[in-house]
């Protein structure tokens, strides 16, 4: 299968993203960034004027973040930014780790050598993001790993679900999650990535069963203290 290519190997041309999903994206990281905090209430004039885009865009991206729970629009009022919930995190952990586990058995299948060679760079990165300590960079590297990986798989409906679901991981530990812990799980990443690599399905799967323990443990650590942003 080529790069770009579906599972019934037709090409899949890139396109240009829309003032929606641009919205959308800028929103997002608004709120993972705690930019909107929980409790916050906005507007969708306010949104659109900051990001300078029509009222059109922003409504749709706000009922998509509507949709997974990151905020709630109350007409005539505005739009309430949620707060981040730990035990329905720990419910998304139980969801993730057989879905991430599907994703690296349909990479290993189907990607190719230069996405698995982009894996390979995109956990480089995270490393070194995670040496440094730097949030910004650690969680915008982590991005990029999950979406290569997802997108390597060559599954439209493993795109779309698992776009929903690491969009609620990253605002969850871009607020819980301590530096202390950036290496350990850049780390634990790394030795995924390397039996995806390999295509050894055994190896990754028995990482992303380290990755989801540990993080269950920070999760219910997280429990007895308060956001670190």
């Amino acid at each position: 299968m080529s790069a770009g290519s579906g599972l019934n190997g037709l090409s899949i041309t890139e396109r240009p993203r829309s003032l929606a999903e641009t919205a959308y994206d800028a929103i997002e990281q608004m709120i993972i960034s705690r930019r909107l905090a929980p409790g916050a209430m906005v507007s969708e004039g306010e949104l659109g004027e900051e990001l300078a885009l029509g009222r059109t865009p922003v409504r749709e991206a706000l009922a998509r973040l509507k949709a997974i729970g990151f905020v709630e629009v109350h007409p005539r009022r505005g739009v309430l930014v949620t707060p981040v919930d730990l035990i329905t995190h720990l419910e998304l952990l139980e969801v993730r780790r057989p879905l991430d586990e599907t994703v690296a058995r349909c990479v290993i299948a189907r990607g190719t050598d230069q996405e698995l060679a982009a894996l390979d760079k995109g956990v480089a990165g995270l490393l070194a993001a995670a040496g440094a300590r730097d949030r910004e960079t650690y969680f915008r590297s982590k991005r990029v790993l999950h979406e290569a990986m997802v997108n390597a798989a060559h599954n439209a409906t493993l795109t779309s679900t698992m776009a929903a679901l690491h969009a609620q991981s990253r605002r969850f530990w871009y607020t819980y999650e301590p530096t202390a812990s950036f290496v350990d799980c850049a780390r634990i990443h790394a030795g995924i990535v390397a039996g995806v690599v390999a295509r050894d399905a055994e190896m990754a799967v028995a990482g992303i069963g380290t990755l989801f323990d540990f993080l269950d443990q920070m999760t219910r650590r997280a429990l007895d203290r308060r956001p670190l942003v």
